[in-house]
């Protein structure tokens, strides 16, 4: 019996793009991960729909297939230009704070980056907290669909990344490997390092838009 709509991951269709491809490549998913560096199992969520690759993963997808990124994420007909509206802040100590619209009720919209999934969230820098890499005015992209899967290691690991930390609050920092399984340090660019602290997620930061 076919898959019906409803029982559907919500990157079914993605999933069947990444799996044919690797087909046409008579490689198991244990060699494309390899090829790809990644593991097995991510390979295994992919196809099932469950997540998308990152950004630079799926270019290379993209490349492989011989199909632009809009068109190997979205199909043929997918990736129109679309508006996305800024839903919080990145202020002192890296940390993010929610935006409840100005006084006039105007939203603070700007375009949405490229060939990215519906659940992309923007954040704006504000100060020189994250100064030398991100600037007062720069929008900071990240997908809300890795929230519901903890942390991907291997996708977040030596990257910037949006994180919330366990009972805590969400911050914007480089994530390294903590000292113990299951913890993370935390890199800031202009304070010192948050050490071996739990998270209850984490989303790399996937694009930037310069101010």
């Amino acid at each position: 019996m076919a898959e019906t709509q409803a029982m559907r991951e919500p990157f079914w269709e993605l999933g069947q793009r990444i799996k044919t491809l690797r087909k046409q490549q008579n490689l198991t998913q244990q060699e494309f991960a390899a090829k790809l560096g990644v593991t097995q199992p991510t390979v295994h969520r992919w196809e099932k729909g469950a997540f998308e690759p990152d950004a630079q993963t799926l270019k290379l997808l993209a490349e492989t297939a011989g199909a632009s990124v809009s068109e190997f994420r979205y199909g043929r007909d997918g990736g129109s230009q679309r508006l996305t509206t800024v839903t919080a802040y990145v202020g002192a100590g890296g940390e993010v704070f929610a935006l409840n619209g100005g006084a006039s009720g105007t939203r603070d919209e700007v375009e949405a980056p490229p060939d990215d999934s519906l659940s992309i969230i923007a954040l704006r820098v504000r100060g020189d907290s994250l100064y030398p890499v991100y600037s007062d005015g720069d929008i900071l992209f990240y997908s809300r669909d890795l929230q519901a899967h903890g942390v991907d290691v291997a996708n977040c690991a030596g990257r910037d990344c949006v994180v919330k930390i366990a009972n805590g609050p969400t911050l914007v920092k480089r994530l390294e490997i903590g000292g113990s399984r299951g913890q993370f340090t935390l890199v800031s660019y202009n304070a010192a390092p948050v050490m071996n602290t739990r998270l209850e997620w984490a989303s790399p930061v996937r694009w930037v838009k310069r101010r």
